[in-house]
């Protein structure tokens, strides 16, 4: 009977172990109280309406677009000139060269051939062959 008891204590300390541990990871810890403050709402910026937000699915490929380049932060951004999108660049070899052509003052329309990709709900642009090229005539004009 003694080796019996010796188990089921065993066996209910080792439940009991276990069962607290489930408890202290289900709990929240509680925040602390702060002093009332003025609780401003996060408003989104205005997304101008001339740009579209198509999504265009994964792989499909494109060649001749005319696009222009910008800097945002540490990204690349084009536009292109025809359907007006924005499309955030992917970092390769391609794009790092246009990036140090753009300190040419001349060189800021493009001809660009590539591949779309999508994350989260956004398209990306990986480059894969560029040109120089001329302002667009609606453009230049």
């Amino acid at each position: 009977m003694s080796r019996f008891a010796v188990v089921l204590s065993i066996i209910i300390l080792s439940f009991l172990v276990l069962f607290n541990s489930f408890v202290v990871q289900g709990q929240r810890p509680e925040t602390p109280t702060q002093p009332e403050q003025e609780i401003k709402p996060i408003i989104a910026p205005p997304v101008k309406s001339t740009l579209r937000t198509q999504r265009i699915r994964e792989g499909t490929t494109f060649k001749g677009m005319h696009v222009s380049f910008r800097q945002h932060g540490d990204r690349t951004v084009l536009y292109t000139t025809e359907n007006n999108q924005r499309f955030t660049c992917l970092e390769n070899l391609a794009l790092e060269r246009i990036l140090t052509s753009l300190e040419i003052p001349d060189r800021q329309y493009w001809k660009i051939d590539g591949e779309y990709t999508e994350f989260r709900g956004e398209n990306y642009v990986l480059i894969r062959r560029a040109l120089v090229a001329q302002a667009p005539l609606e453009l230049s004009e």
